[in-house]
C-alpha cells in the first residue's frame, strides 16, 4: 500500500475509501480528546490520495486538498511545546515504482488565515536518515506512528499542519514519468495554545524546492548516500529552534 493521509492517534481513525483510492477520516475514537464522532481535523484530499505528487512545482504540493476553506474541518487542540501524535495509514510500497518508499519527512505550519497562500509556511521538523533507516522506514517500524513537537514559541492560533514524506527511491528511476522525488502530502488543522511570540520567516509552497532537482538524486538504498543527504528547502527558524 502507498502512503496515505495522516490522523491523530487516539483522536481519529483513518481508513481507505473502498474502490476510490481516496482516504478519509472516520471519526473520533477517544472520548477524552476532542470528543465528538464528527471530529475531522483533516482537509480532504483529491485525485487519488494514495498516488504521490511527482511535480515539485505543482500547486498540489501545498496541501493537496480539494478545499482549504472547508468549515467542517475541526482543529485538533495542542499546547505549544507538546507533541502531536500522528498515525500514517501506511508507509510501504509506492504505487508508481512498486518499490519500498524510502526517504525523509518534513512538517510545516501556516496560519489558517492565510489559506496557505504566499510566503506563509515555516518548517517545525525535518527527519532524514539515521541509525540506518530513513524517516519513512522509521514510521513503518514504529507501527505507522510518528510524533511531531509543536515548538513552544509558536504563537497561539489555528494552523495548517502540513505533513510530507518524500520517496527518494524513485529519484534514480529509468522511466521519465517516474523519475525524480515523489511527494506524499496532506494537511490537517490544529489549534495551538500557549504564550509563544515567535515570528518565523515564511516560505511559499510550492517554491521550497525550486531548482533543487539535482539535490534529490540519491540512491536511497545506500547507507553512505543516506548519511550524506541533506533535505532541500528552508531550515527551522532560529526563533523556534531549541525552544521546545
Amino acid at each position: 500500500m502507498a502512503v496515505k493521509i495522516i490522523s491523530i492517534i487516539g483522536a481519529v481513525l483513518l481508513l481507505a475509501r473502498s474502490g476510490s483510492g481516496q482516504t478519509y477520516v472516520k471519526g473520533n475514537t477517544d472520548s477524552t480528546v476532542n470528543s465528538g464522532y464528527d471530529h475531522k481535523p483533516m482537509y480532504p484530499s483529491f485525485r487519488f490520495a494514495d498516488i504521490p505528487i511527482m511535480d515539485m512545482y505543482s500547486p498540489d504540493l501545498t496541501c493537496r486538498s480539494v478545499d482549504m476553506y472547508d468549515k467542517t474541518v475541526k482543529p485538533f487542540s495542542v499546547v505549544a511545546g507538546s507533541m502531536v501524535p500522528l498515525t500514517f495509514d501506511s508507509v510501504d510500497i509506492s504505487p508508481i515504482t512498486k518499490e519500498a518508499i524510502k526517504g525523509p519527512c518534513t512538517f510545516y505550519l501556516s496560519d489558517t488565515k492565510t489559506k496557505g497562500k504566499g510566503a506563509v509556511w515555516f518548517p517545525i521538523e525535518k527527519e532524514s536518515f539515521g541509525g540506518g533507516l530513513w524517516c519513512s522506514e522509521n514510521i513503518k517500524k514504529n507501527g505507522y506512528k510518528h510524533g511531531v513537537v509543536i515548538p513552544k514559541e509558536v504563537p497561539p492560533g489555528t494552523y495548517y499542519l502540513r505533513t510530507e514524506i518524500i520517496d527518494l527511491d524513485s529519484s534514480i528511476g529509468d522511466e521519465d514519468f517516474t523519475k525524480g522525488p515523489h511527494f506524499y502530502v496532506n494537511c490537517m488543522a490544529i489549534t495551538v495554545t500557549g504564550s509563544g511570540k515567535a515570528s518565523p520567516k515564511g516560505y511559499k509552497i510550492p517554491g521550497i524546492y525550486n531548482n533543487a532537482e539535482s539535490k534529490f538524486k540519491v540512491d536511497a538504498s545506500s547507507a553512505t548516500e543516506g548519511a550524506k543527504f541533506v533535505i532541500p528547502g528552508p531550515v527551522m527558524d532560529a526563533s523556534l529552534a531549541f525552544k521546545l
